[in-house]
């Protein structure tokens, strides 16, 4: 028999009403506040009835200063896959999250960082971005550019439109063959992954190495590190929003959640051993941060894979929030595909 056939329509609403209320006001909530919200009249006592059997089931606990209920992360989830209904997006918040795949980017990572704001912006939570891991960029064009008689600027551009630069002595090199060069990098090294060209390049290259010399040997030598983008660690964006929830009032709370951003990979490897089901994943308190909720989608860049989306309290507004990470991945698969 499944939890939900355990709740008769009567608990069922009761249940409801107290998650939200929850969710309002960050308060436990009483019996009295549960009859005076409900559309049908029940008294206190029989509310109160209700709610002893939710905290048997493991819905609800009882906090030891209140006379109140809290849901539990078992009630969360519950909640959310069995009675939440995305609310719908306000023209206001469309316009807001449009506006920054309409405004020009260099690169991927401006693009991310711009969405990871207004992401915190419209939940009034922590914005959550992770980038595609380095090694599985796709080249698009390598630019070579002569400085002076010794140095040349050698310019990666990914297909997401990642560009790194790494500046490169020559010795015995004109300036005027790296025209050619370039053409023949071009030619033998887009389309791959970055992975792939430093296992490969030896071989891609080898019956050129006579024509361009000591140069060619150094690209080939030192692939490893040219085509190496570090992997980015999860950026959090809207620490301001975390700072006066209830829930991290205690300052040991609000330093663990602080900590997520400074570059360790607690909420990565959360993040990424999870199966993503669907469009949108709701995580309620998974280990190790067990006080946080999160709200995430995939996206598709190349052969590369990276997340976005949002991160607070368990008690976030889960019925707006879904709506606004899932209208942001689809602008996300949008912008790639056109």
């Amino acid at each position: 028999m499944s939890v939900k056939n355990k709740l008769s329509p009567r608990n069922e609403n009761i249940f409801k009403i107290l998650i939200e209320e929850h969710i309002r006001t960050a308060e436990p909530i009483g019996s009295r506040t549960i009859s005076k919200l409900m559309v049908s009249s029940l008294s206190a006592a029989s509310v109160r009835n209700v709610m002893q059997d939710l905290e048997e089931m493991g819905f609800l606990r009882h906090p030891h200063t209140s006379a109140g209920r809290v849901p539990t992360t078992m009630a969360f989830r519950y909640y959310i896959s069995e009675i939440m209904r995305p609310k719908k997006l306000a023209k206001s918040e469309r316009k807001k999250m449009e506006n920054i795949f309409l405004s020009e980017f260099s690169d991927i990572l401006q693009l991310l960082e711009s969405l990871g704001i207004i992401l915190a912006e419209l939940t009034k939570e922590l914005g959550l971005i992770i980038s595609p891991r380095g090694e599985e960029l796709v080249l698009h064009r390598i630019e070579l550019i002569p400085l002076g008689s010794q140095k040349v600027v050698m310019v990666l551009v990914t297909k997401t439109g990642f560009t790194r630069s790494i500046v490169m002595e020559f010795k015995d090199m004109k300036t005027e063959k790296f025209d050619m060069l370039a053409s023949i990098l071009n030619e033998r090294l887009s389309g791959l992954q970055f992975n792939e060209i430093k296992r490969t390049i030896s071989k891609r290259l080898s019956d050129f190495d006579k024509f361009y010399g000591s140069f060619l040997n150094t690209l080939i030598s030192s692939a490893e590190e040219i085509f190496k983008i570090e992997d980015e660690y999860p950026l959090l964006f809207g620490r301001e929003n975390i700072l006066g929830k209830p829930e991290f009032s205690d300052p040991e709370k609000l330093h663990q959640i602080m900590e997520l951003s400074e570059k360790n990979d607690t909420l990565l490897k959360c993040v990424s051993s999870q199966d993503f089901e669907g469009d949108v994943e709701v995580l309620i308190g998974p280990p190790p941060v067990t006080e946080l909720g999160l709200v995430l989608a995939k996206y598709t860049i190349g052969h590369g894979e990276g997340v976005i989306g949002v991160v607070g309290p368990t008690r976030m507004n889960y019925s707006k929030i879904v709506q606004i990470v899932s209208f942001a991945a689809d602008k996300m698969a949008q912008i790639w595909k056109s």
